[in-house]
């Protein structure tokens, strides 16, 4: 990645995610490239992620970049004591540049999340804590494997909120035996917390063991299409009942910066500097990029001085342009002007047929300053997204 002996010039905020790829135990749907906790040697793959990140740090382009979020993802970063993760955050707050608003989150459950390591987080400043809740139904909690009880949820929540912490759930639907009231319930609870919510359908990835589950019998298969549908549907009606706004892919929130937040509204032309074993959400200008998944193998490559990427993609401006038109899915608008200025055409010119398509549906609107979602749009984003794939023009 030669650009990162370069200024960046894009004027754009950045997101700063280092991983703990790390969790004491395996949730059934669960495809991220983790480590049980009890076979990493913590110390030193905490000394190779700071090794990672201050390799980062020294380029130019990153010296020349700011960062409005710093986020502990994963994994499970609350595996590690309240003192681990803020000294890592510190580590990331002496060597990157922040903006005046940045903010700090950190992602968890309630299982490593005890009431004290919460109130050392709200003490030194973490604004936003994320948690994978996925239901509050006990029954399915249970043969999903999560690692906690809706009740021990419910208190973590509760205990940060009573701090002044704002909290996200994920929350899960079209769940394996999973009925609307039950979904309905879990809604319900949520709205009663006072949380932030991504909702979002359940996808059984190949190799997952709930994959093997429901093929034994062991576990009940999903709903069809139409049963996931109509789960969504109610969300939204509930939701947004409630005074939530669905904003970017799967969050409803009721906090007014997350509406504006820069990771969002900057895409595709902002930036995610992920860092961690089996990383993979990480973007830097035309980049995409993975991290090494085998903790050891990214031990070492770190030791040897090499960045740890696994994968590494570039992509075209046909590329860029396709990306640029899912911030429709993303609930966000085109701008036809910045479009222009971007690769010197229209987006009507590019993608005539779909988008004259989508129009006809009355899935996104056209005027002459951008082009964006309609409120039937909303239920069908996902479509909207497909219609720009590479393999659909």
């Amino acid at each position: 990645m030669e650009f990162l002996s370069t200024e960046n010039t894009s004027g754009r905020l950045m997101e700063l995610q280092p991983w703990i790829s790390m969790c004491d135990s395996r949730c059934a749907f669960c495809y991220f490239p983790t480590t049980p906790t009890v076979k990493v040697p913590i110390e030193r793959y905490m000394n190779m992620l700071k090794r990672e990140l201050k390799m980062y740090a020294k380029t130019k382009y990153v010296k020349t970049s700011v960062f409005d979020e710093i986020v502990l993802g994963g994994g499970t970063p609350s595996v590690l004591s309240a003192e681990q993760m803020i000294d890592l955050i510190d580590f990331c707050k002496e060597r990157f540049t922040t903006n005046d608003e940045y903010f700090i989150k950190v992602t968890g459950s309630s299982k490593t999340l005890a009431l004290k390591k919460i109130d050392k987080l709200v003490e030194y400043g973490v604004y936003q804590m994320d948690m994978g809740a996925q239901t509050f139904d006990d029954k399915i909690r249970k043969m999903l494997c999560l690692p906690d009880t809706a009740d021990s949820v419910e208190k973590a929540i509760r205990h940060a909120k009573k701090l002044g912490m704002c909290v996200c759930v994920d929350l899960m639907y079209n769940l394996p035996g999973q009925t609307m009231e039950s979904w309905i319930s879990t809604l319900k609870k949520a709205i009663e917390l006072d949380v932030e919510i991504d909702a979002y359908s359940l996808h059984v990835d190949p190799g997952v063991p709930l994959e093997k589950m429901i093929e034994k019998g062991i576990a009940p298969r999903q709903g069809d299409a139409e049963y996931e549908k109509q789960q969504y549907l109610t969300a939204h009606k509930i939701l947004t009942e409630a005074g939530y706004k669905a904003v970017g892919h799967d969050r409803f929130s009721r906090v007014e910066w997350h509406f504006r937040e820069n990771c969002l509204n900057c895409w595709p032309w902002g930036g995610i500097l992920t860092t961690g074993a089996g990383c993979f959400m990480g973007y830097l200008q035309k980049f995409s990029y993975s991290n090494l998944e085998d903790i050891n193998e990214y031990i070492a490559a770190v030791e040897a001085g090499r960045f740890p990427i696994n994968r590494l993609s570039e992509s075209t401006d046909e590329d860029m342009m396709r990306r640029t038109m899912t911030r429709l899915y993303l609930r966000l608008p085109v701008s036809k002007k910045e479009f222009m200025e971007k690769f010197g055409t229209t987006p009507e010119k590019v993608f005539p047929k779909q988008l004259q398509k989508l129009k006809e549906k009355e899935l996104i609107e056209i005027d002459d300053d951008e082009i964006r979602i309609t409120k039937l749009g909303e239920v069908w984003k996902g479509n909207i997204a497909w219609e720009f794939a590479s393999n659909s023009a």
